[in-house]
């Protein structure tokens, strides 16, 4: 294969990944290799593939072999600490986000990635500053708002409330922001605040489940009754099998029984 129609190849493979045509981009970056064994970008770029499916093993060989071709490269450390993370090795998957950091002090994604797996060791103060520094390289990021807002949700930090306000305003026609927001504002029996932020939903027409749930519960935190079991209803309406509305609906009935 000559430079030209391996600079082609890349660049179909890559589209390719990006739409999850990963059988058809596995057997490009396959062809790279047979051209050229020692490829980095080629090892890293399947890698991420396999990963995506589910396949470590082929993950892991690949991504080695990509940081042994070219170690200086920050992102192939990082992908490898996701990688490592997602296997279980959260020890290892530190030290190679870390390295990563010594390479490039500027990379977004191993700081977001260290919040996570800080996280996921219950970790929460090295959590937020990892997640902190993140938001110093990308302030618009949602999911390192949201991530953020529920350690402090689940630390009682009243922080928690500026990052689900900022993350309202980032994903502002998602649900789980407001969904989110509105259980954190249950949390602190600020009942009525939390049904106004999941009307918004139900005015929005996007109202799940789990949001007639959380309207329920706040109206059953308001004491209004026969508003709660409308809304648990409701999510039943949804979902017949929805447990967690069933389960509600049933205590309130037991309690007036």
């Amino acid at each position: 294969m000559s430079k030209f129609f391996i600079k082609q190849a890349f660049a179909e493979a890559i589209d390719l990944q990006k739409n999850q045509r990963y059988e058809e981009a596995k057997e490009l970056y396959k062809k790279i290799l047979q051209h050229n064994s020692s490829d980095a970008n080629a090892h890293h770029l399947i890698s991420l593939i396999y990963m995506a499916e589910g396949n470590f093993s082929e993950a892991k060989e690949n991504i080695d072999m990509a940081i042994k071709e070219a170690p200086e490269q920050a992102i192939f450390h990082s992908n490898h600490g996701a990688l490592l993370h997602s296997m279980g090795d959260n020890p290892s998957a530190v030290s190679a986000l870390k390295k990563s950091l010594k390479i490039d002090k500027k990379l977004f994604q191993s700081y977001y990635s260290l919040g996570v797996v800080y996280s996921d060791l219950n970790d929460y103060e090295k959590a937020v500053s990892s997640y902190q520094k993140a938001l110093e390289l990308n302030k618009e990021s949602a999911a390192t708002h949201n991530n953020l807002a529920n350690i402090f949700s689940n630390t009682n930090n009243p922080e928690a409330e500026y990052h689900y306000k900022k993350l309202i305003e980032l994903a502002p026609n998602e649900v789980y922001p407001r969904l989110n927001m509105a259980n954190y504002l249950i949390k602190k029996n600020r009942y009525k605040d939390s049904i106004s932020v999941l009307n918004e939903l139900v005015d929005m027409d996007i109202a799940t489940k789990e949001v007639f749930n959380s309207l329920g519960v706040s109206y059953k935190g308001l004491d209004d009754e026969a508003k709660a079991l409308d809304m648990f209803e409701k999510a039943c309406e949804i979902d017949e099998n929805f447990e967690l509305a069933r389960e509600n609906i049933k205590i309130l009935k037991n309690n007036n029984s």
